[in-house]
């Protein structure tokens, strides 16, 4: 298995090239690493994360691939309009990156936030990507977080806000001591804005992407970690392209949860599946 190479070891300078584009009327942030001749492989972080948080798992790829993430809108170093956090605004957004930056037939991987634009914007028809990562499609935690799920989470947006950095690392490094630095940086960098977000939810995967048209992987977090889990609804969403799979001991975030194994699973995948790597 690969040894996972975390944010604070990365070289961004020399193997990361970073720029802005203005995409669907809004300016993103990207990065891109890798020179390989196989798929290009797009990673979309999740909600009030940023690009360098799934940096590490992206990282494992660019030997073979060309590797892309972006901030998304309201979030990192990627412009925060006042609207445009609705589903089909955010879908477009990636569309409109992925044309812009000639992205063609992509392996594809979402984490909640990032997995339903991801989904969304296969169910399009336009995007035909080879292959599609979801992890933890956020419309369980949704529905589970009630009514005080807005007031809630404008609450912490302010508190971050005024958090110093320092603190916030601190407050991270318990549970993630590698990862404790990257998120207070993202949740520094996130904006009131995405509160929109919060406002519209998101509908259930099995509405968005009924029919996958490409090998599909749901990953899940254990039921016992993360009680929103309902087994026996990703077991109906199954079909013969699409394959669930928990995770144990993991919650919303897997790929902070149980790196290596999110790493392990999603090799084992795209092998299962004869996809190019």
């Amino acid at each position: 298995m690969s040894r996972l190479t975390y944010p604070s070891e990365l070289d961004l300078e020399s193997n990361w090239a970073s720029g802005e584009i203005v995409a669907n009327g809004c300016r993103h942030r990207f990065v891109k690493t890798g020179t390989g001749e196989e798929p290009p492989v797009l990673f979309a972080h999740g909600f009030t994360d940023n690009w360098q948080c799934l940096a590490p798992l992206a990282a494992q790829f660019a030997d073979e691939h060309e590797v892309i993430l972006y901030d998304a809108r309201g979030h990192g170093l990627s412009e925060a309009p006042e609207t445009g956090y609705d589903a089909e605004t955010m879908t477009d957004d990636l569309l409109a990156l992925c044309d812009a930056l000639n992205v063609e037939r992509p392996i594809l991987y979402g984490h909640s936030l990032g997995a339903d634009s991801i989904a969304r914007a296969t169910a399009r028809s336009g995007l035909q990507p080879r292959a599609l990562v979801l992890e933890d499609h956020p419309a369980q935690l949704f529905e589970a977080l009630g009514e005080d799920h807005l007031p809630n989470k404008r609450a912490q947006l302010d508190r971050w806000s005024t958090a110093t950095h320092e603190s916030l690392r601190d407050e991270f490094e318990p549970r993630y001591p590698r990862f404790a630095d990257v998120l207070a940086t993202a949740r520094k960098q996130v904006r009131s804005q995405v509160l929109g977000i919060t406002k519209r939810g998101f509908e259930p995967l099995e509405t968005v992407l009924p029919d996958p048209p490409c090998p599909t992987l749901l990953l899940r977090p254990d039921p016992t970690v993360a009680s929103y889990t309902t087994p026996s609804r990703d077991r109906r969403w199954a079909t013969g392209t699409t394959t669930v799979r928990s995770v144990d001991g993991a919650g919303h975030t897997i790929f902070r949860d149980r790196p290596s194994v999110c790493l392990e699973l999603l090799e084992e995948f795209l092998a299962e599946r004869d996809i190019d790597r």
